[in-house]
C-alpha cells in the first residue's frame, strides 16, 4: 500500500429523470445545486451558443461491451482506446478502435470476452483511466443507492491487445470519500462515474443525484489503509457527471455529463484547483434510445470520442465550444 502512495500519487427507467435536468433552467440550477456543498463554490457565468444535436458515427459490439462506461486512450498503442463494461459484467477490459471494432489477438474465436483484470471484481466498474506511470486505473466507484462501503481502484499495467487473455495481478486500492459519514448519504452525493490523472495526483468527480452540480475530489492521503478523496471545488456541471479525460499533454481536460461537454485549460499540476483556468461548455442533444453517455476521450487535439452505454459512438469538434471564462 505504501508503495502505491510513493509511485502513483507521487509519481432504462432513468430517461424521463434525464430529461428533466436537461430541461431545468440554469438559475434553478445554482439556486438547488449551492446549497450543501462540501467543497468551495466555482460559479462559471455565460450560456453555450446552441444547442448541439449529434448523430452516432459507430456503433460498438453490445453483446460484449454491455454497457460502455468509460474511455481511456492508449499512450503505447496507436489509435487504440481502452473501455470498460458496467456493473454485471466480467471483470474486463476491451481494446478499441474510434470506429467500434474491437481489438482481438490473432485466432480469438467469436466468443472472445475481452482481457481479464487478474485479480478484480467488477461491482460497478464506471471509470478508466492512465495514470502518470502510464498503468491503467479502473475505478470501482459506481454508487447508485450512496450506500457502498467498498469502493476500489484497480491498477495495473496496460496489456498488449493483441497477444494478452488477462493483465497483470491488478493493485486494489479501497478508497473512500472524506465527507461521506452516513450510508447510504441521504443527500446522494458520492455517486462517482469520472477520474482522471494530473501530474502525479489522480482526481474525481461525483455525481450528485439531485442537483446538477459536481465536486471535483483529489485522492490526497490514507487512512487506516484507505485511500482517502477530499474535496477540492464544486462547480454547476448543469447536469450528472458521467466520465473525464485529459489530453495528451495534459494541459486540457474534458467532463462529459448526459447533455453536455465541458473543456478546462488546466492550471499546472500541483496548483490547489486545477480547473481555476478556462473554460468552454456546449450543450448536446443525442438520439432519445442512446442518450445515456457515459465515455469520453480525446481522439485528436481537435475531436473527442464519446460513447454511450447502448454502445453509440459520437465524434464532436472542440471548436463548437462556447467561451464560458
Amino acid at each position: 500500500m505504501k508503495t502505491f502512495f510513493l509511485i502513483t500519487l507521487a509519481a432504462g427507467g432513468v430517461c424521463i429523470a434525464g430529461l428533466l435536468l436537461y430541461t431545468r433552467r440554469h438559475s434553478d440550477e445554482q439556486e438547488t445545486g449551492s446549497k450543501g456543498l462540501e467543497a468551495p463554490q466555482m460559479l462559471i457565468p455565460g450560456e453555450a451558443k446552441e444547442l448541439l444535436p449529434l448523430e452516432s458515427s459507430a456503433q460498438l459490439d453490445t453483446k460484449l461491451v454491455r454497457e460502455c462506461s468509460g474511455f481511456a486512450r492508449s499512450r503505447k498503442y496507436p489509435e487504440i482506446y481502452w473501455t470498460i463494461s458496467d456493473s454485471g459484467a466480467p471483470p474486463n477490459i476491451y481494446a478499441m478502435r474510434a470506429d467500434g471494432s474491437i481489438i482481438k489477438p490473432p485466432g480469438a474465436g467469436k466468443n472472445y470476452q475481452g482481457i481479464r483484470v487478474k485479480g478484480a471484481t467488477n461491482i460497478d466498474w464506471e471509470a478508466i483511466c492512465l495514470g502518470h506511470d502510464g498503468r491503467l486505473i479502473v475505478a470501482d466507484t459506481g454508487n447508485n443507492t450512496n450506500s457502498r462501503q467498498n469502493l476500489a481502484l484497480y491498477i495495473f499495467p496496460e496489456p498488449d491487445p493483441q497477444k494478452d487473455a488477462e493483465t497483470e495481478t491488478a493493485h486494489r486500492v479501497p478508497v473512500k470519500f472524506e465527507q461521506q459519514e452516513q450510508f447510504p448519504d441521504p443527500q446522494k452525493r458520492y455517486d462517482c462515474e469520472a477520474i482522471f490523472s494530473h501530474g502525479n495526483e489522480l482526481y474525481a468527480f461525483t455525481k450528485r443525484r439531485k442537483d446538477t452540480w459536481t465536486v471535483l475530489h483529489r485522492l490526497k492521503h490514507s487512512s487506516a489503509g484507505v485511500a482517502v478523496f477530499t474535496p477540492v471545488t464544486a462547480f454547476n456541471s448543469r447536469g450528472m457527471v458521467t466520465d473525464a479525460a485529459t489530453s495528451p499533454d495534459e494541459h486540457r481536460l474534458v467532463v462529459l455529463t448526459y447533455h453536455g461537454i465541458w473543456l478546462f485549460e488546466l492550471s499546472p499540476a500541483g496548483t490547489p484547483n486545477p480547473l481555476s483556468g478556462p473554460a468552454w461548455y456546449a450543450r448536446l442533444q443525442f438520439p432519445l434510445n442512446t442518450w445515456q453517455v457515459e465515455a469520453v476521450a480525446f481522439e485528436d487535439d481537435s475531436h473527442l470520442l464519446i460513447g454511450s452505454e447502448q454502445g453509440a459512438l459520437y465524434k464532436l469538434e472542440l471548436s463548437r465550444l462556447s467561451k464560458m471564462r
